[in-house]
């Protein structure tokens, strides 16, 4: 396919989800012409009011990865997630690939190995949408490492899958607003009822604060939300050695040996109170 027939079939496919905005079947026609134009094996749409918790809106998930999202996700895991912890962020909209929002390795991240492993998946790329400044939406695409019919996926997205995604975003995001702009996530958009985020956000802003200092807990909070030693130094205006010592001895007073195990013992507490 030339680059001329091949725009004009981007295009054509991405502007077929218009006759659909409003109606109940506008999350699967969006589902059907994204998968023409960037193959994937699951596909999530979620929104958020700022500040708010997860609401499920379309679930096209791959089977071995739905008791993860399911269990552990939507029960609090969604505090620590990339596309989620990104899309509270009013400056970000657009095509955004899984390293964009997730700096480093997550193959080698505390999220990958207390969550995301349990998921099978290789790679993801998002898609955010701003209804206005308190309200997003985003698309989350999954690969796994497999072959199906129409393509290859045992291979991350690539350049070529980003940029047609990124021709034609603008179509989505113009249908995406139409269609949930002015009201509210009804309940026939939602999939699922809504995570107890009230609690969840209790449970992470107080995780620790019993058995921990107050400098401690401090440095216990970066390290929930991902932060490095010297990210966390920076932002406590301490040494990373100094935060070293703090996270040692947050480790000897919850009974844990590692930052993954501190993160394992946070998502376990979502899910047992």
């Amino acid at each position: 396919m030339n680059t001329e027939l091949d725009t004009a079939f981007l295009i054509e496919t991405a502007s077929s989800v218009v006759a659909d905005v409003g109606t109940p079947e506008f999350s699967d026609a969006l589902l059907r012409a994204i998968v023409q134009i960037v193959p994937h094996n699951s596909m999530l749409i979620i929104g958020a009011e700022r500040g708010g918790g997860p609401v499920l809106l379309c679930d096209r998930l791959d089977e071995a990865e739905r008791p993860a999202f399911y269990d552990i996700y939507m029960k609090g895991a969604y505090l620590l997630a990339p596309g989620y912890r990104a899309a509270q962020d009013t400056d970000i909209s657009g095509v955004w690939s899984l390293k964009d929002v997730f700096p480093g390795d997550i193959a080698n991240s505390d999220y990958f190995k207390v969550y995301w492993r349990e998921t099978g998946m290789i790679d993801e790329l998002f898609m955010f949408t701003r209804l206005d400044n308190d309200r997003a939406i985003w698309l989350a695409l999954g690969r796994y490492n497999e072959n199906i019919p129409y393509g290859d996926l045992s291979v991350p997205f690539s350049d070529v899958d980003i940029g047609r995604l990124n021709l034609v975003e603008p179509i989505f995001r113009e249908a995406a607003r139409k269609n949930w702009s002015g009201r509210a996530f009804e309940n026939q958009d939602t999939l699922q009822s809504l995570p107890d985020h009230d609690r969840n956000r209790q449970i992470m802003d107080t995780f620790g604060k019993d058995e921990l200092s107050p400098r401690e807990f401090e440095v216990c909070q970066r390290l929930l939300r991902g932060h490095s030693s010297k990210s966390a130094a920076r932002e406590l205006g301490i040494s990373p050695e100094t935060e070293r010592i703090h996270r040692r001895r947050i480790f000897n007073k919850l009974d844990v040996s590692s930052h993954v195990e501190l993160m394992a013992l946070f998502v376990g507490g979502l899910s047992s109170k």
